[in-house]
């Protein structure tokens, strides 16, 4: 399925809607992904049967997406995860050279101890390392910092595994072909802003 509906979001004839409702269907499944590598609370609970060991869904997570883009899966995450506060981040790209530039950040007054960064495209990866040095200057250790796309390049999780965990980085497709010379991933899909938002 996951397959299906990144093939819908790449297709450049997709509508608005058609790239909404896929969007926010990957959306379940990447967030599905991400609390896997989260839920490390063990519960004893009690089956109409017996009782028997199980897993809850971790409470000490703070969410934090980039805008803009980020904001078309955040519900997602939200939904699941409906006690996490969310801190945010705006990072704007200069179009030429895809240097990052903080424009916004307000993050809660009390971090947790793991924070997610979400956003959809993971390309030079300069915002989202960006915001992981904000989360560290906040006091979160990095190998408690999380990153959460739907597509990357490669040279985008190498550059991010430079500040955290390889193994925290979750990308639900990664494109072999890399960067083009104006810093997009490709194949790609195109600015999934403006997609999402129909811009």
């Amino acid at each position: 399925m996951k397959e299906v509906l990144l093939t819908v979001l790449r297709d450049k004839k997709t509508s608005t809607a058609e790239f909404r409702r896929a969007s926010d269907k990957l959306s379940y499944i990447l967030c599905a992904e991400v609390i896997s590598k989260l839920a490390d609370k063990r519960v004893r609970v009690e089956t109409p049967l017996d009782e028997t060991d199980g897993v809850a869904l971790p409470d000490d997570v703070t969410l934090v997406p980039v805008l803009r883009a980020a904001m078309a899966i955040l519900p997602a995450f939200t939904d699941m995860l409906p006690d996490a506060p969310v801190g945010i981040v705006g990072v704007a790209r200069d179009e030429e050279t895809a240097t990052p530039c903080l424009y916004y950040k307000k993050f809660p007054a009390e971090l947790t101890r793991r924070a997610v960064i979400i956003d959809p495209m993971l390309g030079t990866a300069g915002t989202s390392a960006l915001t992981a040095r904000l989360l560290i200057e906040e006091g979160i250790e990095p190998d408690n910092i999380y990153f959460a796309g739907v597509l990357s390049a490669p040279e985008g999780i190498d550059r991010l595994a430079e500040t955290i965990p390889r193994s925290n980085i979750t990308v639900l497709a990664v494109d072999p072909e890399g960067l083009n010379a104006k810093y997009f991933i490709t194949p790609g899909l195109g600015d999934y802003g403006d997609r999402y938002y129909g811009t």
